[in-house]
């Protein structure tokens, strides 16, 4: 009986230590979430770490991927593990094509982990502050900007004056021209090796001296046996008038060598040489004389209707 008692013991002890054993296997198993990418995954696992975890379900994990917690991380039941993946990037730059692997970050960044060095005055497409959270593609744009500073000449100019004291055809040089100096400054702008704009300035340094020739006005002509010296030759129509009781335009009496002109034309004053006529000075006026008309002074009215009508020329005397 006591042989019986004991065996049923052993019995009892052997069915509980294998329970308790079945019961600490199965108390070690987790629900596990995992996330990657956005997508759910439910797991059930015995995995300790999220490194075994990922290696038992068969999940790679690349260089770039960012995985929380870290692999390392000790799991428990109901833990989330979230896997965010790397996305490729192109870069365009220098005329090659770079592509990287890369979590969201701004698009320098990105950039500069591809190898590029980018200088001050770059720009980068979209542009280097743009966020990137997914596939895309960046543009580096090389710009250069120079400043070229030229040293030119400034050519001087000829004036041309008249001087009516100088028989015409002879010349005098008043004031011998020189050259000036000027810098130009020219602003040049590249994007990849091309000219997209230029800009130039020019700035004085020192001016040109203009070369100031005189030629001779003064003209001569023979008339009776008689020479005088002119300045102007012109066409006009000639009449002839008598007396009228009153004074000339200037206040003086009427007489051979007295003329009314257009004062616009020639002014009052100016003495003149009129063809067929003779000697004479511009003291009066008309009202019909207007533009290149002249008004010739006749001492009596038998002369003035003898002379007639009739173009001549006139001579502005110096």
């Amino acid at each position: 009986m006591q042989k019986k008692s004991r065996q049923y013991i052993l019995i009892l002890a052997v069915a509980a230590g294998i329970t308790a054993a079945l019961w600490g296997y199965y108390s070690r198993e987790k629900n596990v979430t995992i996330v990657d990418n956005g997508k759910k995954i439910e797991v059930k696992t015995f995995s300790s770490t999220v490194k075994d975890l990922l290696e038992e379900k068969n999940i790679l994990i690349s260089e770039k991927d960012v995985v929380i917690p870290d692999i390392s991380s000790k799991i428990k039941d109901g833990s989330v593990i979230q896997i965010k993946r790397a996305f490729e990037v192109e870069i365009f730059a220098d005329g090659k094509k770079f592509t990287v692997k890369t979590q969201p970050d701004i698009a320098e960044n990105i950039v500069k982990m591809a190898g590029i060095e980018l200088k001050e005055k770059d720009r980068v497409e979209p542009s280097r502050t743009a966020y990137i959270e997914g596939p895309a593609d960046i543009k580096v744009v090389r710009v250069e900007e120079k400043v070229v500073e030229e040293l030119r000449k400034i050519p001087y100019k000829t004036v041309s004056r008249v001087d009516y004291n100088l028989p015409i055809g002879q010349t005098k040089l008043l004031q011998k021209g020189e050259e000036g100096q000027e810098k130009v400054i020219t602003r040049i702008r590249l994007e990849d090796g091309k000219v997209v704009e230029k800009t130039t300035e020019k700035v004085a340094i020192k001016p040109a001296k203009p070369e100031i020739v005189v030629k001779g006005g003064l003209m001569v002509a023979s008339r009776g046996g008689v020479k005088f010296a002119y300045t102007k030759k012109i066409k006009m129509l000639a009449t002839a008038y008598t007396h009228t009781g009153n004074r000339t335009a200037t206040g003086t009496v009427p007489r051979h060598g007295v003329v009314a002109v257009d004062p616009t034309v020639i002014p009052l004053g100016t003495k003149l040489y009129v063809e067929g006529y003779g000697f004479a000075r511009a003291e009066d006026i008309g009202s019909s004389i207007k533009g290149n008309r002249i008004d010739l002074f006749m001492e009596t009215e038998a002369l003035a209707r003898r002379f007639g009508r009739r173009w001549v020329d006139v001579y502005i005397l110096k």
